[in-house]
């Protein structure tokens, strides 16, 4: 069989779906199911087999950080946010078993900047609202996600302003903390 049509990783056939190029390569889906959700896609287009295989060892050693993770604070939405304050650590998890999850544990000092904004979505005049943090971490660049549950939210409805709320309430459980220290920018209109 031709090797380009095989995952990069295990040898398997790939499917048609659901699996990821990579710079020297390709993973089937198998293979990327343990990798972060927070990779994107341009993550993995810089990746190469090597550091795939590093990334595994990253999200084995992640396993050990959650069996000593002790929810302190947390803000629930679509997304959760879990502080861990005696231990100056956080996660975000889309499911209540983060532990079952592998959800990935940060530090608190890996934070570069948290931001806040509105993204528009598709063609029309609705918005999402977005949550991104912005790390220094050699796995994973940045923790991105949509905070209102469905997409295309209609501005200033109600939908629009508790999702700005629960946005801010993520930011808060942040500006909180003692070590933290942030510099509220306001955006490009």
């Amino acid at each position: 069989m031709d090797n380009e049509r095989l995952c990069s990783l295990c040898g398997e056939p790939l499917s048609r779906y659901g699996n990821k190029k990579i710079k020297d390569g390709a993973l089937c889906r198998n293979c990327i199911k343990p990798a972060s959700p927070w990779l994107s896609d341009s993550d993995y287009e810089k990746m190469s087999v090597e550091d795939f295989r590093k990334h595994l060892e990253y999200r084995n050693e992640n396993l050990k950080k959650l069996d000593v993770f002790k929810t302190d604070k947390k803000v629930e939405g679509k997304y959760t946010l879990y502080l861990d304050e005696a231990d100056k650590k956080f996660l975000v998890s889309k499911r209540k078993d983060y532990k079952k999850d592998n959800a990935d544990v940060f530090d608190f000092d890996e934070i570069k900047e948290i931001s806040i904004y509105e993204e528009k979505y598709g063609e029309t005049d609705d918005v999402d609202i977005c949550f991104d943090i912005k790390l220094e971490n050699k796995q994973i660049d940045n923790v991105f996600f949509r905070v209102n549950e469905f997409p295309g939210l209609i501005r200033d409805s109600k939908e629009h302003k508790e999702s700005i709320d629960l946005a801010l309430s993520y930011l808060a459980a942040f500006e909180e903390e003692e070590d933290l220290h942030f510099e509220q920018v306001e955006g490009e209109e």
